[in-house]
């Protein structure tokens, strides 16, 4: 009997409404909304892995040797891979202030894309600082990165908001799983507001949810020369599959 409330490991990736949580019971994926990121943490059994498309740990500068190197695998879409924000960002500052003073520090500016997610990943150093999921292992992930490597290494060809993108990855994902994704997708889809949930937010944390079901031999962790650890003792670190996989 399918425990859905009971994840051996998952896939988060934020939306409008919070996040999708793309879960593995063991017997069957399963896609549910939640609205904190501290609310995932019952649905995953002691010792889950989970993949969440979320910078886990930022560097001084906002310069992380895993992005750059995510970046060069991502060939044409490596513009998918923003810049993480400095860590003086996760202080709750108008854009234009922290804009500003990046931009004084470190001669970059803080990027609009990375000013909107930062209540986000303010969210997930909080849940990982403070220990709720220390029966779990969260590590950080990136969506286009984890197509690629499922992809025989080719980056997916169209932007994933358009629908040939949408099939294109859709198409991977039931390669790989040989699982009915399109129909859970359409399932999650009926029952949610497109004002709370993008399509590709779904899509995006089921590829999430492939790699934290992967072996640990299965996967790699980005830059693979040498690990950086942020002064709150974060790994700075991408993980996808090591090679294409079948299930």
């Amino acid at each position: 009997m399918l425990d859905p409330d009971r994840f051996l490991a998952a896939g988060i990736d934020g939306c409008r409404a919070g996040w999708i949580v793309a879960g593995w019971d063991g017997a069957a994926w399963v896609l549910e909304r939640v609205e904190t990121l501290a609310d995932a943490v019952p649905l995953m059994r002691k010792g889950a892995t989970v993949c969440i498309d979320m910078p886990i740990g930022l560097s001084v500068t906002g310069v992380r040797q895993c992005d750059a190197a995510a970046r060069r695998l991502l060939g044409p879409r490596r513009s998918s891979v923003f810049p993480a924000p400095p860590r003086m960002a996760l202080v709750d500052r108008p854009y234009a202030e922290l804009n500003k003073e990046s931009k004084q520090r470190f001669d970059r500016g803080l990027s609009k894309q990375a000013f909107h997610l930062l209540p986000k990943i303010r969210e997930t150093e909080a849940l990982l600082r403070g220990g709720l999921c220390r029966a779990q292992k969260w590590l950080e992930t990136h969506p286009e990165l984890c197509f690629t490597a499922l992809n025989d290494g080719a980056p997916m060809q169209h932007n994933k908001k358009k629908d040939a993108g949408f099939r294109e990855r859709i198409a991977v994902l039931e390669r790989v799983l040989e699982y009915p994704i399109h129909a859970l997708v359409n399932q999650m889809q009926e029952r949610t507001l497109r004002s709370q949930v993008l399509r590709d937010d779904l899509v995006d944390a089921m590829v999430c949810g492939v790699v934290a079901c992967l072996p640990a031999d299965r996967r790699i962790s980005l830059p693979m020369d040498e690990v950086e650890i942020d002064e709150e003792g974060f790994r700075m670190e991408i993980t996808c599959p090591a090679l294409t996989v079948s299930f």
